[in-house]
This record gives structure tokens, C-alpha cells and sequence, in this order.
């Protein structure tokens, strides 16, 4: 190997990259395994399962449907790349027809995706206008490798998206180059944590097609890191593609629970998993010692450096038995058939350590940029009939012939994963009304870097700035910081002076000027404070401001939605990235529910009414609605599920004010939807004091009862009633709020809605806060009976184990079962998922 460049070697851990076949085309390579194996599953998304059969005969109705629409009109056709099987269909279907395929980001701001439909002159289509596709005679052209297959857009450093055109043969190469090194066969399961509209996602999505193997798909944004693990788990995936900022969420420990991960000496806790596999930034060894404590697993990462334009450039592989350097992870070596150079400024090649521009040496790459002749010829050369592709990255090699990544030739900087022109983002700054002068650049942080904003002229308010940016760019391209300048400084030949700029700081983190108000914006920052690591949030403050990263939005969605019931999207909560603003679309969006009559059950509400299996009674916690135990009822096996509320929660009543009159009403209900015995009971929180009221009063009608309580909180006073309560350990006193500190108007509200509750329609989480109130003051008056029957309690880590405090309250046939996160988190997800499979190993022991 010369000292100047890095070439393919020979690895015992890393397959070996090769063509297995002449094929030209992702669609030959589909029929042939749509043939080999035509009911195995190929593609299970948001909408369900396809088989590869189904998949191949979709995908040609769908494709003659396109051609039958516009016989003569050859463009390109945009798609709204969503995570189902339909989207995915109608993306190979595009292909399929002969035109190239336009991926747009459902997250992208419809400004944004407008324009690179009008950059690629695109014709845009939805899955709504093929659905009734069927198998036509309509002919469909001939496919070779050097047609354009896709064209991907990316940030430009004139301003405007970049797009990169793909042939046939190069979304083929690229598909292999993952499908080889990493093995892949029909009996893997490949999970796609990629949005497939990105480069990674759609050529992670070819790879497991043309191997035949199954590609669960799954956008990282729209789902809670806490959940990845579990749906590793479930699927008994084998490979996992990802960014290392879902690798780092997942590793944080919070994320994992810590029944994931086995006992020191014993079998990975996913021994299904084989490689993890990395895209899009740099990954650091910290996040994969992490990672690897936290799921238990013994699965190889590899680190897979590569470009849209040139596919892999480099990649290696980490076994749990390596020893890992400190620091960021080496990108590797290139692939069989690549060769990497290290060019510095003055065009020689550099020494080992030295660091200059990365160029790669192959035989297939991108055709170059749409419109872009000068570009295209800047970056793409040849040398001896060998493509060479300028990459604009700054590498090293090391003295192992390691390939280091150390940033940009030019002030290109991957913000989440993403790469990020700053003069993009100064365009649209300087497209804001008013603003005469701008400049953004980038810094880097603890957990990478961001891009930082000045401006002069426009409204003088950052937040309308931030505002209009989220208009015309995505999220991870509007800056963390915008300051506003009387003027940005200039040197006398018109360049920034860098050195004149102000500090960029961020907001404080200090809250005490804020003044939240009602229980929403209360609840919302205290789920904003909690998701960045702050005290406090003010309800102005800009989330971006605060640090919010794509993982940590997309965590707090899940969150918003687990914590207040509602639908948001993203979109959502992007256009909305103040408590104050947030707060008012959760508001009206209960609103609309209640007048269109959504939820509006009195009490007895049935979450599911299938299952062969004996019905669950479950009374939901205080102030929580019965949908707040529908993630339960999801993860039941088999079993109708039915959950009570609080009466006059959804409907105007009175409530109940003590816990034994809650319960004989509650038995009234249950009884009209099941006559007789014998009942499964379940509570959570306050709902187990009433479930097991419940249980009294149905064991004293000659009636058999099952019963399971939630994490029932054993507080001091409530042991101090029961005999040798004095003695026994209790839980823990509930954390004061962060957030919310009432002041006595507040107070004085909050006591007059307690009088009038069930009668006035308060807004829904004043609503809901007052419910909780009474059920706590009633259950402040209750003396709990003892249960001498069988019972199962489940306990979280916020409340007491001790044995023989809980045997104070369940005097007979007692399991306790621990089970990870705190007490609200039990009915949500990730933790439900533990919760539910104790119930249903309980219920299915007894006689």
C-alpha cells in the first residue's frame, strides 16, 4: 500500500465487496426474487406487511398506471416519501416506468419541497392517485444501467438544493456495497431506522430487496428512541441501520430499560442482531460502549462513511472485543474496487497524518449535479478511464492505514447528521422582509455542531426571524442562535470580520420571568425542561434555542402525545416551538375533539373488544382518562380490554368524592357488561385503591376475582392506618414540579373548580388536573381493607419494595414483580410493554 493512499484490503470481519451478478437494474434483481421466494414478506411498514410477490405486481400495475396518466412526459416524478409499504411501492413504481425518481421529506417545509419539484421540472404524485392501479397491457420501456433512476437532493452551496443524479447501475452498486459487507441473505431481517426519503434510508431499503431479505421500515422521527430496542426485540431483527444520534439516544439511560440488558456473563439481550450499522456523522466510541451497556448487546457496529455521490467510501467494523480508541471512530478502509486518496491544498498527496481533501477512485458514480455543469466538472474527474470524485471532505490516514474524518474543504458542517451549506441558510436569512445583511456560521458543542446566525435589519425580533426560516428551510437547518446586529462587521475588503461578532449565547437557563400559565403550559414545560436536561423553560423561549436536536423534538412529541392524548406531527410542533404556542395547538386540538364528541364515554370505556381470552376491567389513575391506558391495551395478548374513568370526566356529572362510592358504581358498570364472575381487575395509581374497593364488594356477591394492582403508591399516611403500618417502610414522597409552582390565585381558582367540577365544562387539562385533585383528597380520606385473596402487584422504582409493607395491604397470596422507570411511565411506552407481559403471564396462571 502506498503511503499516499488507501486502498481495499483484505478483512476477516468484513465481507468482501463484490458484484455478485451483471444485472443493471434494482427491478431485474426484484422479479428474480419475487420468483425465488414469492410469499415471503418484503417489506413490513407503518401500513403493514407486503409479500415480495405482492410487492413485484403492485409495482408494475402501479408503474403502467404512471405511464397511462402521461404517456409522453418523460420528467421525473416527485414523491412524498412516507414510511408505508403504498409510498414505497410507488416509489420503485416510478423507477419501474422508465422515470426518475424525486424523493421529497414529508418533514421538509412544503415551501422547500415546492422547490426541488421545480428544480427537477418534476411532476409530483401522491399514493392517493394510483391506488386502484391494476395489471394493465400497457408497455413499459426497457431498463438499462445508465438511465437516471433517482435524482437526490442535498444542501448547495450556491443557495439553492443541489440535485445528484443517479443511474440505475449506481442505486445498484450502492445497494450492494451494503448487502455484501454485510452479508445479507433471505433470512434476514434488516431494520431500516432511516427516513427512506434520505440517501441512507432508500439505499438501506435496496439493500435488503435485492438480497431477499425482509426490510422493517421505520422513520426515527415519528416514534421515541425508547422504543427502537423493544422493536428490535420484537421483530428479532438481525441488522440495524441508523444515524449514531439514534445510537446516542438510545444509549442514554433513560432510554433503555434496564431489564434490556442481561446480567454480566450471560447471552446478548438481542441475540438476534448481528451489525449495527451507522450513517451520516461521525460516531464516537463513548456512544458505543454506551449503547452496547444499555441493550445488552453484543451485535458488531460498523462505522460507514459515504457520499450520495459516490457510494461507500469507507467503512469498519467494531466487535464487542475490540478495544476501542477514545474518541471518534476511525471511517476505516474503502471497499473492494475503491481506492482513497488524501490530496493536499497544493494537489500533492499526502503522508500518513497528514490531512488534505478525501478523492475516491472507482469504477461507477453518480452522473453529477442536475444543472450544475461546473460543479459536475469541479468534482468529478477521470484519471487513466478510472472516475474519480472530489468529496470535499478533509481526511487522514492513519499509521494503520485507517481513514480519520477531520471536517469540510469548505464551510459545508453536518448538523445532525445532515449536511449543511452555511450560505444556504444565509440566503434564506437575507430573504427575510427587511433584513439588509446576514451571516451564519457554525461552532461546535459537546454533542456537535450547530450553526450560529447574525443579521441586520428585518423585524429586530429573533423569534419572528426563526419563524420565517421554518418557512423556508427544515429544522436542522434554522440556526440555534440568531442574534440581530445594527450592522454585521466588515473588514475593508468586504469580508465578515469574525473577529468583531459578539458571543453567541444561548438563552440562560433560568426561567423567572416566565409566568406559565394553566395546567397545559404548565404540564408541556415541565415535559420541555425534563427532555433538555433544564430547571426550568420560559414559555417564550424557542426550543431550538434551548438545544432541541430532531431526536430530542421527536422525543417530546411522544411524550406530548403519551402525556395530553392528542395527534401532533412533527410539523406540528415544529411550527410551534414555544410552550406558550405549543400549549395553545394541544388546547385547541382537545377543543375540537369535545365538539366533534371524541372520547366521550361516561365512564365504562371499551379500549378493545376483541380477544378469546377473559376480559380486563382496568380503572385508570386520577384525572386520567380512559385513553390514557390504551398503550395497555395494545399490548395485551388476546384479551378485550375495558378502562373506567372518573365519572364527569368526559361527561357532564358529578364526581364521585370518596373511593368506596367510585367503586360500587364502577361494579355496577362492569357487571352490566359481565353479568358474572370470575373478574380481572387492574388499577393504576389511585385506580388500584378502587380496583381493590371493587374487589371487596364483588367477593361479598359470591363472586371470584383476579386482581392486579399498578403501582399503587404505599404513602406514610396510608400505612400509618393500617395496624403495624408505624413500622413499615412506604413509598417515597412525590417530587415538588420543577415547573409548576402555583401562587395563591392560582390556588384560589383551583378550589373553586374542585366545587364546581362535572357541572362546568373546564378546558381539557384543567379538567383534567382538578380530577386528580379530588381523587387525591379522597384517597387522603380512605382506609384501605386488606385483600387476603390472590393479588399481583407491580411496583416502579419511585415506590417501596419492601415485602412486608405490602403485605400490610394484601394479607394472602402475594407476587411483586419490579419493573423499570417511574410511576406515570407504566402505562406508557416503552415500559408498558414490561407491564403488559406480567399481566398476561398472571392472568394466564390462574385457574
Amino acid at each position: 500500500m502506498s503511503i499516499h493512499s488507501l486502498e481495499a484490503r483484505p478483512s476477516a470481519a468484513l465481507a468482501p465487496m463484490c458484484r455478485p451478478d451483471t444485472r443493471d437494474t434494482l427491478l431485474d434483481r426484484l422479479c428474480e426474487v419475487a420468483h425465488e421466494t414469492p410469499t415471503a414478506p418484503a417489506v413490513v411498514a407503518d401500513d403493514g406487511v407486503v409479500t415480495f410477490d405482492e410487492l413485484l405486481h403492485r409495482v408494475y400495475a402501479v408503474a403502467r398506471q404512471i405511464s397511462a396518466t402521461a404517456p409522453l412526459d418523460a420528467r421525473p416524478v416527485a414523491v412524498d416519501t412516507v414510511c408505508t409499504t403504498a409510498s414505497i411501492t410507488l416509489m420503485l413504481a416510478v423507477m419501474a416506468s422508465g422515470r426518475a425518481l424525486v424523493p421529497l421529506d414529508p418533514n421538509l417545509p412544503e415551501a422547500r419541497r415546492a422547490s426541488i419539484v421545480g428544480r427537477a421540472d418534476a411532476r409530483r404524485i401522491g399514493v392517493a392517485d394510483v391506488e386502484n392501479a391494476d395489471e394493465s397491457s400497457i408497455p413499459l420501456p426497457t431498463l438499462t444501467g445508465n438511465r437516471i433512476a433517482l435524482i437526490a437532493f442535498t444542501s448547495g452551496s450556491t443557495g439553492t438544493a443541489k440535485g445528484v443524479l443517479l443511474s440505475h447501475r449506481m442505486c445498484l452498486n450502492k445497494a450492494y456495497e451494503v448487502s455484501t459487507t454485510l452479508g445479507l441473505s433471505p433470512r434476514d431481517r434488516v431494520g431500516n431506522a432511516l427516513p427512506i426519503s434520505f440517501g441512507a434510508g432508500i439505499n438501506t431499503l435496496f439493500a435488503a430487496i435485492l438480497s431477499g431479505a425482509s426490510v422493517h421500515c421505520r422513520d426515527p422521527r415519528s416514534s421515541h428512541p425508547d422504543t427502537v430496542l423493544e422493536w428490535v426485540s420484537r421483530n428479532a431483527l438481525t441488522t440495524l441501520h441508523c444515524s449514531p444520534s439514534l445510537v446516542r439516544s438510545m444509549a442514554l439511560p433513560s432510554m433503555a430499560p434496564p431489564s434490556m440488558a442481561p446480567p454480566s456473563g450471560t447471552d446478548s439481550a438481542l441475540p438476534s442482531l448481528r451489525y449495527v450499522t451507522t450513517y451520516g456523522e461521525s460516531l464516537h466510541a463513548g456512544d458505543v460502549d454506551a449503547f452496547r451497556v444499555a441493550s445488552g448487546s453484543d451485535a458488531a457496529i460498523v462505522n460507514w462513511y459515504a457520499t450520495t455521490e459516490a457510494g461507500a467510501v469507507a467503512r469498519h467494523e467494531y466487535r464487542p472485543s475490540d478495544a476501542l480508541p477514545a474518541g471518534f471512530l476511525a471511517a476505516g478502509s474503502p471497499p473492494t474496487g475503491k481506492s482513497i486518496d488524501i490530496v493536499l491544498a497544493d494537489g500533492s498527496l499526502a503522508r500518513p497524518g497528514e490531512v488534505g481533501q478525501i478523492r475516491v477512485t472507482g469504477d461507477c458514480f453518480s452522473d453529477g449535479y442536475l444543472g450544475l455543469p461546473d460543479q459536475t466538472d469541479a468534482r468529478f474527474t477521470t484519471d487513466a478511464g478510472r472516475l474519480r470524485y472530489w468529496t470535499g471532505d478533509l481526511g487522514r490516514i492513519d499509521a494503520h492505514g485507517l481513514l480519520h474524518l477531520v471536517g469540510r474543504v469548505d464551510d459545508a458542517v453536518k448538523i445532525r447528521g445532515y449536511q449543511v451549506e452555511p450560505a444556504e441558510v444565509e440566503g434564506a436569512l437575507r430573504a427575510v422582509p427587511g433584513v439588509t445583511d446576514a451571516f451564519v456560521t457554525s461552532r461546535s458543542t459537546d454533542t456537535g455542531a450547530e450553526l450560529v446566525a447574525f443579521y441586520a435589519g428585518g423585524p429586530g425580533d429573533d423569534t419572528a426571524v426563526r419563524r420565517a426560516l421554518r418557512q423556508s428551510l427544515p429544522e436542522w437547518m434554522v440556526p440555534t442562535v440568531i442574534t440581530a446586529l445594527p450592522a454585521i462587521p466588515r473588514t475593508d475588503r468586504g469580508k465578515v470580520d469574525r473577529s468583531a461578532l459578539p458571543d453567541a449565547a444561548r438563552p440562560a437557563d433560568d426561567a423567572s420571568e416566565s409566568v406559565l400559565i394553566g395546567a397545559t403550559e404548565n404540564w408541556l414545560a415541565n415535559i420541555v425542561a425534563r427532555e433538555l436536561g433544564l430547571k426550568s423553560v420560559h414559555r417564550d423561549a424557542d426550543f431550538s434555542e434551548l438545544g432541541a436536536t430532531s431526536l430530542a423534538i421527536t422525543r417530546m412529541l411522544v411524550e406530548i402525545q403519551q402525556a395530553f392524548h392528542v395527534e401532533l406531527s412533527a410539523a406540528d410542533v415544529v411550527d410551534a416551538m414555544t410552550v406558550r404556542s405549543l400549549a395553545a395547538v394541544i388546547d385547541q386540538r382537545h377543543a375540537s375533539d369535545e365538539q366533534s364528541g371524541a372520547g366521550a364515554h361516561p365512564v365504562l370505556v371499551p379500549l378493545r373488544t376483541e380477544g378469546s381470552k377473559a376480559p380486563l376491567f382496568v380503572v385508570a389513575g386520577a384525572g386520567v382518562p380512559a385513553v390514557g391506558l390504551a398503550a395497555l391495551a395494545r399490548r395485551l395478548e388476546d384479551r378485550p380490554v375495558y378502562a373506567l374513568q372518573a365519572r364527569g370526566l368526559a361527561t357532564r356529572a358529578l364526581p364521585h368524592r370518596t373511593l368506596k362510592g367510585a367503586a360500587r358504581a364502577y361494579v355496577r358498570e362492569i357487571q352490566r357488561q359481565q353479568p358474572h364472575g370470575p373478574y380481572n381487575l387492574a388499577g393504576h395509581s389511585l385506580g388500584a385503591w378502587i380496583a381493590l374497593e371493587m374487589a371487596h364488594i364483588l367477593r361479598e356477591r359470591g363472586e371470584a376475582v383476579e386482581l392486579i394492582l399498578l403501582d399503587p403508591r404505599l404513602y406514610r399516611w396510608l400505612l400509618d392506618k393500617l395496624p403495624g403500618g408505624e413500622q413499615l417502610d412506604a413509598a417515597p414522597p412525590d417530587p415538588v414540579s420543577p415547573v409548576y409552582k402555583p401562587d395563591i390565585r392560582v390556588q384560589m381558582r383551583q378550589a373553586w373548580r374542585i366545587v364546581v367540577a362535572g357541572l362546568v365544562r373546564l378546558p381539557t387539562t384543567e379538567r383534567w388536573l382538578t380530577f386528580a385533585i379530588i381523587g387525591s383528597m379522597a384517597l387522603q380520606r380512605h382506609t384501605p381493607t386488606p385483600w387476603e385473596g390472590h393479588v399481583t402487584v407491580l411496583v416502579t422504582d419511585s415506590n417501596t419494595h419492601d415485602r412486608t409493607s405490602w403485605e400490610a395491604v394484601a394479607t394472602g397470596d402475594l407476587d411483586i414483580t419490579a419493573v423499570p422507570g417511574q410511576h406515570i411511565e407504566m402505562v406508557r411506552e416503552p415500559v408498558v410493554a414490561t407491564v403488559a407481559h406480567v399481566i398476561d403471564r398472571a392472568l394466564d396462571s390462574r385457574p
